[in-house]
């Protein structure tokens, strides 16, 4: 593109003339970092100590692991910033009390593994963080919370409001005025009320965990990472409405509950449900390429979820959800490159139908 200065008259050559209509790997990997980061600080501000503790332990684990993979493959500084990422991402699915020794040299095995010798790209089939903490689980799953939710709660219609009044969860001194605020100019207008315990439960739910603790950390993440199209919203969302209608609908019913009445909330607020929409369900390589490809994904990880997570606070339910996503996505794949295939031999055969004549 030229542009005429009016005072020089000379001419200026943009060498650059197009945009990109996404951001590019290493922008969304640092906006992860930076995200990932914030609910590592909050594991300081709440004096959650052992949590912060752990995951020093895995993003060092994941430093020797990018370090590594450096010295042997030269890779791009964003391969670096990806393995660091993964590293945080395995110390926040991990319980607070998981030993630090161990989670050091489970991230960095794995992350080597997975990144310097399986997949030496960003892209890979599965996502690695899930790996070590499926691997976390099966070698000390005595570490992890067991299901807070019983089948006897279950068939309540909000079996959160339940776990808020015994103490499961706790109350936090703001709660009460939020609440009446929210109430009153709010819920009013809808003729509804929502009981106190809610704002704390969005705050911070005090699980062992801390991947499912900051939910409305979590939510702005969200809001930010899907704000310029750094990914398909169409995966995330139709996971979480899936799942929420299929609890929302049928929970109870498997528990001598009644239809219609499953909570929802408990489902999303618990688990790490809103984590995993936001940072897990859509790592790079893991996800189709096409829009009805991301769509029977999306239907199918809510399907996945519902079954595996149940209604909530499930300790590992999200991380075999998503690795049993990550397995599907790739028949769809597959699917979708033989597709491709026959559309371009299609095209081919036409264009040298129109030769010959």
């Amino acid at each position: 593109m030229d542009i005429k200065n009016k005072k020089t008259k000379t001419k200026i050559l943009f060498i650059k003339p197009f945009i990109y209509k996404r951001p590019s790997i290493s922008s969304v990997i640092i906006r992860f970092l930076i995200l990932l980061s914030v609910q590592v600080l909050m594991l300081l501000f709440t004096k959650s100590y052992s949590a912060f503790a752990l995951v020093i332990s895995t993003v060092l684990g994941a430093a020797c692991a990018a370090s590594i993979n450096y010295l042997i493959h030269h890779t791009q500084p964003y391969h670096i910033m990806s393995i660091i990422t993964q590293g945080i991402l395995i110390g926040l699915l991990l319980p607070e009390n998981y030993p630090p020794v161990v989670a050091f040299f489970l991230s960095l095995i794995t992350l080597f593994i997975t990144r310097s010798i399986i997949f030496k790209s960003i892209n890979s089939w599965i996502n690695a963080s899930v790996i070590a903490v499926i691997i976390a689980w099966l070698i000390g799953s005595s570490y992890f919370p067991p299901y807070q939710i019983s089948s006897d709660l279950i068939s309540l219609r909000n079996s959160s409001v339940y776990l808020i009044q015994n103490g499961t969860f706790p109350v936090y001194s703001f709660d009460t005025s939020i609440t009446s605020f929210l109430n009153s100019h709010i819920f009013e207008l809808f003729k509804v009320s929502v009981p106190e315990g809610y704002i704390s439960l969005l705050w911070d739910n005090h699980s062992i965990i801390p991947a499912f603790r900051f939910n409305i950390i979590t939510i702005i993440s969200s809001i930010i990472i899907f704000s310029d199209n750094s990914f398909s919203g169409i995966i995330p969302s139709l996971f979480l409405i899936v799942y929420g209608i299929l609890v929302r609908l049928f929970a109870p019913m498997f528990f001598q509950g009644y239809f219609n009445q499953g909570d929802i909330l408990l489902a999303m607020l618990t688990s790490g449900t809103l984590f995993c929409a936001t940072f897990l369900i859509q790592w790079y390589g893991t996800q189709p390429s096409t829009v009805g490809g991301k769509i029977i994904l999306g239907i199918s990880a809510g399907i996945i979820a519902f079954f595996v997570i149940g209604c909530g606070t499930s300790p590992v339910g999200i991380v075999y959800t998503v690795l049993i996503t990550n397995l599907l996505s790739i028949l769809i794949k597959a699917v979708e490159e033989k597709e491709n295939l026959i559309s371009t031999a299609h095209v081919i055969n036409k264009l040298a139908a129109k030769g010959d004549n």
